[in-house]
């Protein structure tokens, strides 16, 4: 599908989406993608097929789905188009349909594809949608799936479908074939000429292998840039307050993570600081810093060292915060390394 691959990729760079097949929760609510079908499974080459499915949207939530559908083997007839059914609870039922038709002769399928849930405030706020849409703007949803963080992704599963040639099955019987050009098989050919052509066509087939081969192995082959300390930090920080240490009671491991974690973000702001350093001595040095030109995009400070200091006393001492502080101050942290640019 044109620019999908593309528009994944970014969207699971900027932000942490959780895929399933047919449900997810949103706001305590689930969305549910049920009656997924094409209205036929075979169909004649260049005839209409209609792919629709059902989606149930809790009150609260938007959905995103693509405008049209292409492959190699079809491509669509019309842009997606769908209709609503507004439920009791404040919620609603999308009936989504794509137009396709179909050119390739066979077993083909509509391939997997995904769409996505949010909440309608942040939809709103982007200016992907107007105040009582159900459904957002694709285009604008794909240009910057950041401006909605509750975003999650489902995937619509795979349709299989048989197309059939226009051929009716006593005409393949009888043999029906091109037939080849006068002379070019048979003894008028010219020998010497093809000779040539054999030698040629080897020759040019030897050079695209190896210049193909040498291209592939210097792809394959080449440095992967590293990875961003700031997503890394926000991805740990997530992984730790999914994990809830703090809450089964092991609040000194809750504090000594997230102190790990911010130091190996702090270090890579200057290539002088580094794990040699207490944590103490760390936000000292970064206290300073911020008073250096280099240092004017880093936000204040103080918080962060605040809740450092106190984690030194949870780790090394006989502190134990309640376990709702300890997220609070956590979050903090995560919420100054979010601020914070990338070294």
């Amino acid at each position: 599908m044109k620019g999908l691959d593309g528009f994944l990729a970014a969207a699971l760079l900027t932000s942490v989406l959780v895929a399933t097949p047919a449900h997810t929760q949103e706001a305590g609510n689930t969305v549910s993608v049920s009656e997924i079908n094409l209205t036929a499974d075979t169909v004649s080459i260049g005839d209409l097929v209609d792919l629709s499915f059902v989606v149930d949207l809790p009150q609260g939530t938007i959905l995103f789905v693509p405008d049209s559908l292409d492959t190699s083997n079809f491509e669509s007839f019309e842009p997606v188009h769908w209709s609503i059914e507004s439920q009791s609870d404040g919620g609603a039922r999308l009936t989504v349909t794509y137009p396709l038709i179909a050119f390739q002769v066979g077993g083909i399928a509509v391939p997997e594809f995904p769409i996505f849930v949010a909440r309608s405030s942040e939809s709103v706020r982007a200016d992907f949608s107007s105040e009582g849409d159900r459904v957002g703007s694709w285009t604008a949803f794909r240009g910057e799936p950041s401006a909605t963080p509750s975003a999650r992704l489902l995937m619509i599963p795979p349709q299989p479908l048989w197309v059939a040639s226009v051929l009716e099955i006593e005409d393949a019987s009888n043999g029906v074939q091109p037939r080849p050009v006068a002379d070019v098989v048979g003894g008028a050919r010219h020998w010497p000429a093809t000779l040539l052509l054999v030698l040629f066509g080897a020759l040019l087939t030897w050079i695209v292998f190896t210049s193909s081969r040498a291209a592939w192995i210097s792809v394959r082959d080449r440095p992967l840039p590293p990875p961003d300390p700031r997503l890394a930090a926000l991805a740990a920080f997530d992984a730790l307050l999914a994990e809830g240490l703090h809450r089964q009671g092991d609040v000194r491991s809750f504090y000594t993570r997230a102190s790990d974690i911010t130091r190996r973000f702090v270090e890579v702001l200057d290539q002088r600081w580094g794990p040699a350093q207490t944590s103490t001595e760390l936000m000292t040095d970064l206290e300073r810093a911020t008073e250096r030109p280099d240092f004017t995009s880093i936000p204040q400070v103080d918080a962060l060292t605040g809740v450092m200091g106190h984690a030194e006393e949870v780790k090394f001492g006989g502190d134990r915060p309640a376990a709702d502080d300890a997220e609070r101050e956590v979050s903090e942290v995560r919420s100054w390394i979010e601020g914070t640019p990338s070294p």
